[in-house]
């Protein structure tokens, strides 16, 4: 089984890669991957009913409200974010082991750069009391789509103006600040496509080599 993946060059508005999530799980036909980078955006998941987003606004960012689990959360630059859509009975998962795959898959990313991370209780991925990636999923029907956003060299000055997660005694890192090394997205990139590779049990090739015509369709939808 193969799973096509998709960089998305640039920084892509929140909303816009949204409308492509709902148009691909309508109308999946190949197992996606989605990687990019967001322009600053905060966004909220089905945990938070109502949110004053008028200060998050005012900084310049843009705010939704979303059906992925979870609660409030930063993406912008300098943040590898990545959207599987996935079916999961092809994969023979359920939800929770899907959750469990995707939480060691960005582990073992963050192994690789000498990172020691873990899960805990609480959602995303640790280093002690430091938050360096966060999770969020929604399933439809087996499939999959919003998915994890993990700091490489993220501006963490956008987090001071949250609560990630809601956990007011946790604070937020990234990979660049935890090595104590510019590591970029486009670093982080290739070992974490071999990492989901390894932990989905599945081979990973660039969606334009699996399916052209979605390959073509995602482009013309984002431009």
């Amino acid at each position: 089984m193969n799973v096509g993946w998709k960089l998305l060059k640039g920084k892509h508005s929140y909303g816009k890669v949204l409308e492509l999530q709902e148009y691909l799980v309508k109308n999946r036909r190949t197992n996606t991957f989605l990687l990019l980078e967001h322009s600053p955006t905060y966004t909220v998941g089905r945990r938070i009913k109502e949110y004053d987003s008028k200060d998050l606004i005012a900084l310049g960012a843009e705010f939704y409200s979303t059906k992925r689990g979870g609660e409030i959360t930063f993406h912008g630059p300098g943040q590898l974010v990545g959207y599987p859509i996935l079916n999961l009975t092809e994969f023979n998962l359920g939800v929770r082991d899907y959750i469990c795959t995707i939480q060691n898959m960005v582990i073992d990313t963050c192994k690789e750069f000498g990172i020691k991370a873990k899960s805990t209780e609480h959602t995303g991925i640790w280093i002690d009391d430091r938050k360096i990636a966060a999770i969020g999923i929604q399933v439809q029907r087996h499939i999959t789509s919003h998915g994890f956003a993990l700091n490489c060299n993220t501006d963490l000055q956008w987090f001071e103006h949250i609560v990630p997660c809601g956990l007011k005694d946790k604070s937020v890192t990234s990979v660049s600040k935890e090595t104590g090394k510019n590591v970029s997205v486009e670093q982080v990139l290739p070992v974490l496509l071999d990492c989901f590779g390894k932990r989905f049990r599945t081979s990973v090739v660039p969606l334009k080599d699996l399916n052209y015509s979605l390959d073509s369709e995602i482009e013309n939808y984002l431009k």
